[in-house]
């Protein structure tokens, strides 16, 4: 019986093997709908046997999918649903899918394999070896990367596998047949345009400079940006700033911050200095200032160039 497993945080691959063995399980379009169905943890082995149990609706394949199930608490569910594999039909095509690690202890992983089943592990790429992983999904997609533009590519993106998917496929149609070049990728990708400016932007807030800070945020607003997505740049960096400064708090050394962050050693670097511009208090307070600009912006309380200078005022006013 098609048993399979995938199992690991790189959430992007899980997902195209997930949708490769459904391919190949020769469901048609129209049998797709009737002959598929999801299940999320919290789960019973009930539920997973009485969804694996059932026969195929005109049609020879039933595909079920399981999400979480092998990494839920309740040990006994998981031997239970162990248990049932061997007596799952053989119409039935069973998918476990995992963002956690499953250890190779896990009694339905075993059984798995016992019937002769795929388990299959997605890591992410270490932030060492992602611009080597950039280039082979480059190559997937029928592209050429040079060095040099993977490189950025990572220092910038740095583990957000989707994004620099997109990225990729959005390079591959501006560069044709050529090889993608560090200036392609400098002129296509708006992380890499504004990455600088933004890291010069918190800066400046963090040395309580307002009208530096000021200077820095309408350079990327006359860039042509939407300020939403300046304000999600902006968000994103506070968000890895919070990480580091907890990181550093519990007394993580500075070397160690770019694996526990799955960042670029150049972006940690970075966040390291600014980190010590901000106490933990302080940069919770700067988040609920960001999650209020947000909703002035969506809500039409202020202008979005309005709310994001109230927001250098009030950042620099930590």
């Amino acid at each position: 019986m098609p048993l399979y497993l995938f199992h690991g945080e790189n959430e992007l691959q899980r997902a195209e093997a997930r949708a490769s063995v459904i391919a190949k399980s020769g469901l048609t379009e129209d049998l797709q709908d009737v002959n598929t169905v999801t299940l999320a943890a919290p789960l019973t082995a009930a539920r997973v046997r009485q969804a694996a149990s059932t026969m195929p609706f005109l049609g020879e394949v039933r595909v079920v999918l399981v999400h979480g199930a092998l990494s839920q608490k309740d040990r006994a569910v998981v031997k239970e649903i162990a248990a049932y594999l061997p007596q799952v039909p053989p119409t039935t095509w069973l998918i476990f899918e995992e963002q956690k690690n499953i250890p190779a202890s896990n009694p339905a992983l075993k059984a798995i394999k016992a019937q002769g089943g795929s388990v299959r592990h997605f890591a992410l790429p270490k932030p060492k070896s992602l611009a080597g992983w950039i280039r082979d999904r480059a190559e997937l997609l029928g592209s050429e990367i040079e060095p040099a533009a993977a490189s950025l590519l990572a220092q910038h993106i740095g583990v957000q596998l989707r994004i620099l998917d997109q990225e990729l496929r959005k390079l591959q149609l501006y560069c044709g047949e050529r090889p993608i070049t560090r200036q392609d990728v400098q002129v296509m990708v708006p992380y890499v345009q504004s990455a600088d400016v933004i890291f010069q932007l918190v800066d400046a807030l963090g040395q309580r400079e307002p009208r530096r800070a000021a200077n820095y945020l309408h350079q990327l607003l006359e860039t042509g940006k939407p300020p939403l997505m300046i304000l999600g740049m902006i968000v994103r960096q506070f968000r890895l700033l919070v990480q580091t400064r907890w990181l550093l708090d519990e007394g993580f050394a500075s070397s160690e911050l770019a694996a526990r962050l799955k960042i670029h050693p150049y972006v940690a670097g970075k966040l390291r200095s600014q980190a010590v511009y901000f106490t933990s208090a302080q940069l919770r307070r700067a988040y609920d200032l960001l999650l209020q600009s947000d909703v002035a912006i969506k809500q039409g309380q202020l202008s979005p160039e309005a709310a994001l200078d109230l927001l250098v005022v009030q950042l620099t006013s930590l």
